[in-house]
């Protein structure tokens, strides 16, 4: 009697101990390439992760500097989120630095969430300087579709079962609650824009093909003649000449992070609307990922 008393002691205080374990266990330390990653994952991990961004607000990608600040960061993360598609190949190098196994490549702290994306403009010639900044992997911006918002979520839910297996359901359920409002704001943002679909739309560089996928907008060229390569004066002339011939209403639409003068300079030419916007998350008081496109949405159908 005494020793089925003493196993049953052990039996409840083992339960406890993994309860109170559970209740005071450490949130998990994620580390995202920009406040949009951070912002999903925030959505799904709760209160059971940490997250901390690489680079804050809108930012051109191409042009970001390393700092000791992100080794840190990245020294004491259980999983690093990336962009992927040669965007943050500046990230490759902090890894070696940081020398945290647990976010080398192969690891499960490790992801890149461009796998499951389907991507747009990868090209199909042999890549030279002559094409410009061409990605060899495809257009990077794919998170300018919320529809690949879900999948980056699909993603970051995945791995945080497999990190953390006993909050399976809390992150399932997190997930399923932010696939839904996404599913929700799409019918209202698709309704709000939907007059410019008759537009033609110039953009400066081309940072809006899986926004303008969602959202059934024409895309009729850009303001750099080459990718990565700044406007000419040749190259804007022609593009007058060509719109100039077209008698839809026209948008001249830019990334903030691009010199503002030319494309106001060009819009007035044309007689277009010019809008310029963040693409992250991050400035302009835009806090989260849906409030990304709440954003967007209302900046260009204004």
């Amino acid at each position: 009697m005494y020793y089925n008393k003493f196993k049953h002691f052990l039996s409840v205080l083992f339960i406890l101990t993994c309860l109170i374990a559970n209740l005071y266990a450490s949130p998990l330390k994620v580390v995202a390439i920009t406040e949009d990653f951070a912002s999903i994952a925030k959505s799904i991990g709760g209160d059971k992760v940490e997250i901390k961004s690489l680079v804050k607000g809108s930012r051109n990608l191409h042009h970001i500097t390393p700092k000791p600040s992100m080794v840190m960061m990245m020294r004491k993360a259980d999983l690093l989120i990336r962009l992927g598609m040669d965007q943050d190949s500046w990230i490759d190098g902090l890894i070696q630095v940081a020398r945290n196994n647990k976010i080398f490549f192969g690891k499960k702290g490790y992801l890149d969430c461009s796998h499951e994306i389907k991507k747009r403009e990868i090209p199909t010639t042999h890549i030279n300087g002559s094409m410009g900044d061409v990605h060899k992997s495809g257009n990077p911006h794919y998170w300018l579709n919320p529809n690949n918002g879900k999948i980056i979520a699909r993603e970051i839910k995945d791995r945080l079962v497999i990190m953390d297996p006993q909050n399976e359901q809390f992150y399932s359920d997190n997930y399923i609650s932010f696939s839904r409002k996404i599913d929700l704001k799409l019918k209202e943002w698709k309704e709000k824009i939907a007059p410019y679909k008759d537009f033609q739309i110039v953009t400066y560089h081309k940072v809006w093909s899986y926004f303008f996928d969602v959202f059934g907008l024409r895309s009729i060229g850009e303001l750099e003649p080459l990718p990565g390569i700044p406007p000419t004066s040749r190259h804007l002339m022609n593009l007058e000449t060509t719109l100039k011939k077209i008698q839809s209403p026209k948008l001249v639409l830019a990334a903030s992070f691009y010199p503002k003068q030319v494309g106001e300079s060009f819009s007035k030419k044309i007689d277009a609307k010019y809008v310029s916007v963040p693409i992250n998350v991050g400035s302009l008081g835009i806090k989260s990922y849906i409030g990304l496109f709440d954003y967007l949405v209302e900046e260009i159908s204004k």
